[in-house]
């Protein structure tokens, strides 16, 4: 990625306060058409429409002036430098859980000979960190970053990039005014989402592991109450040829009664998941499970551990702490 990393007080702003205000945004609207919006600092838009056409013309480009920018819709939008500034920006893709983010360059002209340079990440990075972490995903870090730069006009083929996940990032540095780039993108389907960047602060996920030797994250950039709904952790698959197992309720502390199967519960400062603090670790078979824990940190993380052996699932919800004086207590707002 870029020497140059964004800022720290660009972090805060979109990590900690744009959290706040979105949830608090979120909690004030109707549940059922909620949008996750801090239009004033433009740091996060969730918006359900326009997200696979193209059929937009060159006037309708969405010119980016942010140096944060985050944003669910399809675009085209275009960026152009007003200066010679070597400033590292970013554009941060989020769709539905059940999506991948598919970008689109259309054009560019970004002059290596100036230091430019176009940095697609698959998954989100701030200062240095990044969600999902190398432990949770499919790819090694080395693969889920690609750099390049130079210029490609309409008439030649396009850079395609597709995220593994719901949330994919954009990082640039064009130090020569007059540059820039347009880019689209589009959200296909994703069959078995694993790893998720919550977009609401009620509806329900499952995490699950389709029967493979992987961990699955769910995480929601503000401090919550994570509410599990149901939990099959530790069931034998039916492709062991071994008869599942009859519910035991939630079990608790399953970090060390069964590490290589559990769902960890948890807070952490950051998009670093391997610095999560574990509230609670659970396990077992529960169809009607009550349990509730609060997360009071900056990010709120659900992490599903898989052996291969067992085919898991927990479905949660992540709801914001609504109590104001809470929510600016931990924020510092």
């Amino acid at each position: 990625m870029f020497s140059k990393s964004i800022s720290a007080i660009s972090i805060l702003l979109l990590v900690v306060a744009g959290a706040f205000h979105v949830a608090r945004a979120a909690i004030a609207n109707d549940h059922h058409q909620q949008q996750l919006i801090n239009e004033a600092a433009n740091i996060l838009a969730y918006e359900a429409g326009a997200k696979t056409s193209f059929a937009i013309s060159r006037e309708h480009y969405q010119p980016i002036t942010d140096c944060m920018f985050v944003t669910s819709e399809s675009g085209p939008f275009s960026y152009v430098s007003t200066s010679n500034s070597d400033d590292v920006c970013g554009i941060y893709f989020l769709t539905d859980p059940d999506r991948t983010v598919e970008i689109h360059f259309d054009s560019y002209d970004v002059p290596c000979d100036h230091r430019g340079l176009l940095a697609v990440v698959d998954g989100w990075e701030l200062n240095g960190e990044l969600f999902p972490n190398e432990g949770d995903h499919i790819l090694p870090i080395k693969d889920r970053v690609t750099e390049f730069c130079g210029k490609n006009r309409w008439y030649r083929s396009k850079k395609i990039f597709t995220s593994s996940q719901n949330a994919a990032l954009i990082q640039y540095r064009v130090p020569l005014r007059g540059r820039g780039f347009v880019v689209s993108a589009r959200y296909p389907k994703n069959p078995r989402p694993c790893n998720v960047l919550s977009v609401s602060t009620t509806d329900p996920f499952t995490l699950r592991n389709y029967g493979k030797r992987i961990n699955c994250t769910l995480m929601a950039v503000y401090p919550g109450t994570v509410q599990v709904i149901a939990l099959e952790v530790g069931s034998i698959s039916p492709s062991h040829s071994v008869a599942r197992m009859t519910e035991t309720g939630t079990l608790r502390k399953c970090d060390t009664m069964s590490p290589q199967d559990q769902v960890q519960i948890g807070g952490s400062r950051d998009l670093d998941t391997t610095k999560l603090d574990v509230i609670d670790s659970i396990c077992g078979i529960d169809s009607k499970s009550d349990i509730k824990e609060s997360v009071p940190y900056d990010v709120t993380v659900v992490r599903l551990i898989s052996s291969g052996y067992c085919d898991n699932s927990v479905t949660v919800a992540i709801r914001s702490i609504i109590d104001n004086d809470m929510l600016e207590a931990i924020s510092g707002l």
